[in-house]
């Protein structure tokens, strides 16, 4: 998934904020390992502790990053590999879009989204951000580094792109950023400070979770850092809000968050219209080699919610479970949701993953498959949580309505 919802670091999985996608209690200390692929804007982490003696699988000459991922994923899953680490390489896929993905990393979880507490166009700016820090920001951001597809997607959206001056080799949307120059991934290890540094930046967009290990080392070199978070929809008008208020974009921004908001409510009020209809069971697919989906208290658990479903997995204590085929078939899903492009690793169509889980073995009697309503989502629009995110959530709305044709394999267009 173009995912940056979830990543491991420090040997802590953590969720969210895009997460990306790990189960609860990862595996203990430091991790190491980088897995390469043709395009080095798309490198990705799988960490294991130095002392496990463990090694995971090199990358093939000529093979892709999801090639290797999936390779990995699955030596992770065996008896040789390291006991209940497979999330862990979900996580380079989950991030690829996750660029919400998602090398993600966190010591700590993040608290809301940033809220500016100096009103108009006052300078300096002071506001507390997802970490719960107070920053002090002088004048408006001219040299930005952003190191989150979320955070380079509002700066963007905001006008703000010509500040850009660095992203992470995830950032691909708009086109333009790809043009900026590179100061690695999102994991703290991964990221290079000298790169960065070089950059002469006066502000850096961050993420709390995943990366607070960096946000010192950055505050040391003298720049502005920033952490930006959502732990639902509405936060990330808010974010969108602040990026325009510490880049001098202050009315193209709240242009951009109010539409936002605008497309989040029609949703919620398409939602209430359907009034006591039972909403339909869904099971969000984000892997299916080892099977992934969502728990509660995870971003993409709330927009099932906004949607009008309901997470056939919504009770569990994992935030990201990794179920069996006979638990799936218990819990009965009436619709599958699912994120082909990492099940495939870029390299499986949406009809493709509809026919593979079509003749799942096991899955004859899911509900899902009877029915074939299984729906095929972009993951960037429903991990990244930035100006996109609204598409998402439209599209899934529209993938649970009622009236919605089964076996089409994408979510119906608008109306």
């Amino acid at each position: 998934m173009s995912c940056e919802l979830c990543v491991i670091a420090g040997g802590k999985s953590v969720a969210e904020r895009p997460s990306p996608l790990v189960g609860e209690g990862g595996p203990e200390g430091r991790m190491r390992g980088i897995i390469k692929s043709d395009d080095a804007r798309k490198r990705r982490l799988i960490e294991v502790p130095p002392s496990s003696g463990l090694r995971p699988p090199s990358p093939t000459r000529g093979e892709g990053r999801s090639a290797t991922a999936r390779r990995i994923l699955r030596w992770c899953s065996s008896s040789s590999g390291p006991r209940g680490w497979a999330a862990t390489a979900v996580v380079l896929l989950a991030t690829a879009g996750c660029g919400s993905h998602d090398e993600k990393a966190a010591t700590s979880s993040p608290v809301a989204a940033a809220k500016v507490a100096t009103p108009g166009s006052v300078w300096p700016v002071e506001l507390v951000d997802s970490l719960g820090r107070t920053v002090r920001v002088e004048k408006p951001a001219e040299r930005v580094v952003s190191l989150a597809p979320s955070n380079t997607e509002i700066l963007f959206a905001v006008g703000a792109g010509g500040s850009v001056v660095g992203v992470t080799m995830m950032d691909d949307f708009p086109p333009e950023a790809k043009e900026r120059t590179s100061v690695g991934g999102m994991a703290p290890s991964s990221i290079n400070l000298e790169t960065l540094a070089a950059l002469r930046p006066d502000l850096v967009l961050a993420t709390g979770g995943v990366q607070q290990p960096i946000v010192e080392p950055l505050e040391r070199l003298g720049v502005a850092v920033v952490t930006l978070d959502a732990e639902r929809p509405e936060d990330v008008a808010s974010n969108i809000r602040t990026v325009g208020r510490l880049t001098g974009r202050d009315a193209e921004a709240e242009a951009v968050a109010s539409a936002f908001e605008a497309r989040i409510a029609g949703v919620r009020r398409r939602v209430a219209d359907r009034g006591d209809a039972r909403r339909p069971k869904v099971l969000y697919l984000l892997y299916d080699e080892p099977l992934m989906t969502v728990g509660p208290g995870t971003f993409l658990g709330r927009m099932i919610e906004a949607a009008g479903g309901e997470n056939v997995f919504a009770d569990v204590a994992a935030r990201y479970p990794t179920p069996s085929d006979e638990e799936v078939l218990v819990r009965a899903p009436e619709i599958v949701l699912a994120t082909f492009g990492l099940m495939g690793g870029g390299g499986r169509s949406g009809e493709e993953g509809r026919r593979r889980l079509l003749a799942r073995p096991g899955w004859a009697d899911v509900p899902a498959v009877r029915d074939r309503r299984i729906v095929a989502l972009d993951e960037d629009l429903t991990t990244r949580v930035g100006p996109r995110l609204a598409e998402g959530l439209e599209a899934m709305e529209r993938a649970l309505r009622p009236e919605a044709a089964s076996g089409e394999g994408a979510a119906p267009p608008s109306p």
